[in-house]
């Protein structure tokens, strides 16, 4: 009813609709984030791809590549996507909301399909065209199947990583994939970092922490926490 109410208004003043992508733009907590997060790689020119892992009905790599677009200051960036599309996997760690099998359905509101419609690279690569944005690249599968041959084959450098796959085993899987892209600089994005009630033993911030005992060769500085669950960090060589 809301929306109808504010549509008969912009009728009644003439005004035209916002496009697409600036409508969900408004209504993303993240986007702000994003157009900082860009801002930084592009300013410092941070060479290299963005990447997206857990992309579910595109929404957010579709911001991601509009506020890359703002002002690339000369840098020429692939935008990729990771996703199964058959929703989240068994984890050992029980989520509060999550079960096995989640996500491979829209679960809330999405501009171009109703709640309950599966997640397809093709609702991923309409939307992306609906919202006037050229088409990402898609990378279909399981995490730890499709990153060996698409790092650093595919995508040799890495400048900013969307990771929102919300479990620790597949946060694992990423880091783990995309090790050999990083580079002084690259900015880590975690969607779902604040999950688990906030615990560091659990979940992305667990895989990260364990991440950076593994590989000490890597070192992290906090960049910025933003939205309700999420946090992120820029990587530097040690």
């Amino acid at each position: 009813m809301r929306e109808r109410l504010r549509a008969l208004g912009r009728r009644l003043l003439g005004e035209r609709p916002l496009p697409l992508v600036d409508r969900l733009a408004r209504g993303d907590a993240r986007f702000s984030t994003f157009v900082c997060a860009a801002e930084y790689v592009n300013f410092e020119a941070v060479p290299g791809d963005v990447a997206e892992f857990g992309v579910f009905g595109g929404v957010s790599l579709a911001l991601i590549a509009k506020a890359l677009s703002f002002d690339p200051k000369g840098q020429q960036r692939k935008v990729v996507g990771f996703d199964s599309f058959e929703g989240l996997p068994a984890s050992e760690e029980a989520h509060a909301r999550w079960a096995p099998g989640d996500c491979a359905a829209l679960h809330s509101a999405h501009p171009l399909a109703p709640t309950g419609s599966p997640v397809t690279p093709g609702l991923v690569r309409d939307l992306f065209a609906r919202c006037g944005l050229p088409e990402p690249a898609l990378e279909v599968g399981r995490f730890d199947a499709t990153l060996p041959s698409a790092v650093p084959g595919r995508y040799p450098r890495l400048a900013l990583v969307h990771v929102d796959c919300d479990l620790y085993e597949s946060t694992r899987d990423v880091l783990e994939g995309i090790a050999p892209a990083l580079q002084d600089g690259t900015l880590l994005l975690f969607d779902d970092w604040f999950h688990y009630k906030g615990r560091p033993d659990r979940g992305e911030a667990r895989a990260f922490h364990e991440f950076l005992e593994r590989h000490p060769e890597w070192g992290a500085a906090h960049y910025r926490s933003y939205a309700t669950f999420c946090n992120a960090f820029i990587v530097h060589r040690r």
